[in-house]
C-alpha cells in the first residue's frame, strides 16, 4: 500500500515537471505609461481650463464695493459700537445716528445684502471635480501586489455646463444681490421716518406740557385779580372766580394727561433705538427743513428714479429675466469630461453629455420663470402708482402744516395775544367780561396747540417725502425754538381759595 502511494506521488511530480510553463507577464514600460498619463492629464486640465472656474458678471465688483462702504457701522458688536449719548441732549441728527448704528432691522438688511452677494460667485462657479476609485475583488488579484495593481481604476471627472448657463445663473444672483442692497437702503429710510415721527411726537408732548404750564400761570394771574375784586366786596365776582377755578382744574387735568402719555412716547422712541424702554431721552426739539421745497414735478421724478422699493422691484424683474434665460438654456445639453487610469494601468480619456429630451419639464420651467417675471412686473406697476399717490399725500400734509404754522404763528396768534392783553387790562380796572377773557385764552391755547402740531406734522411729512424719494432732500437742523427739556412732574396742584 505504501509503495503504491509513493508511486502515485512520483507520477504527479513528473507530470508537473512535464507541464508547460505559463508565459511570463509582459514587462510594463513605466516611462511610456507615465508619459501617456501625463498627456491625458494635460488634455483634461486644458479642456477644463477652457471653462473658467468662476464667472463674475459685470457690476459685481461695484456692488461689493458699495456693500463694503456700509460695513464700518456693523464691524463691531452692538455693545462695543461708539453710540452717541442722547440721555442729556438729543438733537435729531444724533438720534438718527444712534438708530442707524444700533437698529437690528438695519443690520439684518445689511447681512441679507452680504449673503446675497456671497451667492454670486457660487452661482457662477463650476461644480467641484469628482474623483472615482474602483477595485475589482478576485481570488487571482488578491495574491500578489502586481495582480492587485492591475485591478485598480482611478477616474477624475468634471461637469461642464452648456455655454451661457453659468452667466445666466450669476446674472440672476447679482440682480438679487442688487435688490437686497436697495432693500437695505429702503430699510434705512423707513427707520428714519419712524424715528422722526416718534421724535416729533415726544417733542410735541413736551412742548404741550410747557405750554400748559404757561396757560396755568396766566389763569392763576386772572384768579388773583378776581379774588382781589371779590374781597373788595363784589358778590357778582364770585361767579367769575369759580369760572377761573374750573378753567384751572381743566388745564391741570390736561397737563396730567400729557405727563401720563410721556413715558409711552419715550418707550416708543427707545424701542426704535434699541434702548431700554425706561432710559431717559434728553432735550428734544422739532426739526426745521433746510432749503426750499422742490417742485412737485421734480419730486415725482426723483421718486421714480430713486425710490429704493421701486429700484428693488426693478432688480427683481432683472433677476426673473435671468431666470427665464436660464430656463430656456436648459434645452442645451451639459457635458462631462473624465480622465484616469484603467485596467491595467492604461491612461484613458472619456467624455459625455446629457440628453435634454424631457421637453415637457423644460417647457414647464420656462412657463414658471415667465409667470414669475410677469408677477414682478405687475408688482412694479402697482408700486409705481402707489408711490406717486403717497408722495402727493405727503406733500399735501407738508403744505398744510406749513400753511398752519405760517398763518397762526405769523398773524393770528400775535393779534389774539394783543386782544387778551387789552381785555386783561380792562378787567383789572374793574370793567370787561370774564367770559370774554376766558374765551380768548381758550383761543390762544388752541392756536398754540395748532402751531406745535403743525411743527410735528411738518417733520413727519418731511421724513416720509425723503423715504418716498429715496434722497436726503431736506436734511435736519436744530429748530429756532428753545429745546424741549424733559419736564419734571409737579408734586401737586397749588390750592386755590
Amino acid at each position: 500500500m505504501i509503495n503504491r502511494l509513493q508511486t502515485a506521488q512520483r507520477a504527479v511530480s513528473l507530470a508537473k515537471k512535464a507541464a508547460p510553463k505559463p508565459p511570463p507577464a509582459p514587462k510594463r514600460n513605466l516611462a511610456a505609461i507615465g508619459m501617456r498619463a501625463g498627456g491625458v492629464a494635460v488634455v483634461f486640465l486644458t479642456a477644463c481650463g477652457a471653462f473658467r472656474w468662476t464667472v463674475l458678471p459685470l457690476g459685481e465688483q461695484a456692488e461689493r464695493a458699495a456693500a463694503a462702504a456700509q460695513e464700518t457701522a456693523f464691524a463691531l458688536p452692538v455693545a462695543k459700537r461708539p453710540l452717541p449719548n442722547v440721555s442729556v441732549i438729543a438733537p435729531l441728527p444724533k438720534v438718527l445716528e444712534y438708530a442707524f448704528n444700533a437698529s437690528g432691522a438695519i443690520e439684518a438688511a445689511y447681512c441679507d445684502w452680504r449673503a446675497a452677494l456671497a451667492r454670486v460667485p457660487q452661482a457662477g462657479a463650476l461644480e467641484d471635480p469628482r474623483l472615482d476609485f474602483t477595485f475589482m475583488f478576485d481570488s487571482d488579484n488578491l495574491g500578489a501586489f502586481r495582480a492587485a495593481l492591475d485591478s485598480f481604476r482611478l477616474m477624475a471627472s468634471q461637469d461642464l455646463p452648456a455655454v451661457d448657463k453659468r452667466d445666466a445663473r450669476a446674472a440672476q444672483a447679482l440682480a438679487e444681490a442688487q435688490a437686497a442692497g436697495e432693500r437695505f437702503r429702503a430699510a434705512k429710510y423707513a427707520l428714519q421716518r419712524r424715528v422722526v415721527q416718534a421724535y416729533a411726537d415726544l417733542a410735541l408732548n413736551r412742548d404741550l406740557i410747557t405750554q400748559t404750564s404757561e396757560t396755568l400761570r396766566l389763569l392763576e394771574l386772572s384768579h388773583e385779580v378776581a379774588a382781589h375784586r371779590y374781597h373788595q366786596g363784589g358778590m357778582t365776582v364770585l361767579a367769575d372766580l369759580r369760572k377761573i377755578e374750573v378753567e384751572i382744574r381743566t388745564a391741570e387735568s390736561a397737563q396730567r394727561a400729557l405727563f401720563l402719555k410721556a413715558p409711552g412716547l419715550v418707550a416708543a422712541l427707545n424701542g426704535l433705538l434699541n434702548r431700554a424702554i425706561a432710559e431717559p431721552v434728553g432735550r428734544v426739539e422739532q426739526p426745521a427743513p433746510r432749503g426750499p421745497l422742490p417742485s412737485e414735478a421734480e419730486l415725482l421724478a426723483r421718486a421714480a428714479a430713486g425710490n429704493p422699493n421701486l429700484a428693488a422691484l426693478r432688480r427683481d424683474i432683472e433677476a426673473r429675466g435671468a431666470a427665464l434665460t436660464l430656463a430656456e438654456l436648459q434645452k442645451k445639453p451639459d457635458y462631462v469630461l473624465a480622465a484616469g487610469v484603467e485596467d491595467p494601468l492604461i491612461p484613458a480619456l472619456a467624455a459625455g453629455m446629457t440628453l435634454p429630451i424631457n421637453r415637457a419639464r423644460i417647457r414647464a420651467a420656462i412657463d414658471e420663470a415667465l409667470a414669475m417675471r410677469q408677477a414682478a412686473e405687475a408688482r412694479l406697476r402697482d408700486a409705481r402708482f402707489d408711490t406717486q399717490a403717497r408722495l402727493i399725500m405727503a406733500l399735501a400734509r407738508l403744505r398744510d402744516a406749513e400753511r398752519a404754522h405760517a398763518d397762526f404763528a405769523g398773524d393770528i396768534l400775535p393779534k389774539a395775544q394783543e386782544l387778551l392783553d387789552a381785555q386783561l387790562q380792562t378787567y383789572r380796572q374793574g370793567g370787561g367780561d370774564l367770559m370774554d377773557i376766558l374765551d380768548t385764552k381758550r383761543l390762544l391755547v388752541d392756536f398754540r396747540k395748532m402751531i406745535l402740531q403743525a411743527q410735528a406734522d411738518r417733520a413727519a411729512a418731511m421724513a416720509e417725502i425723503e423715504e418716498i424719494a429715496g434722497d436726503d432732500l431736506f436734511g435736519y437742523l436744530p429748530g429756532s425754538g428753545a429745546p424741549s427739556a424733559a419736564p419734571a412732574e409737579p408734586a401737586g396742584s397749588p390750592p386755590h381759595d
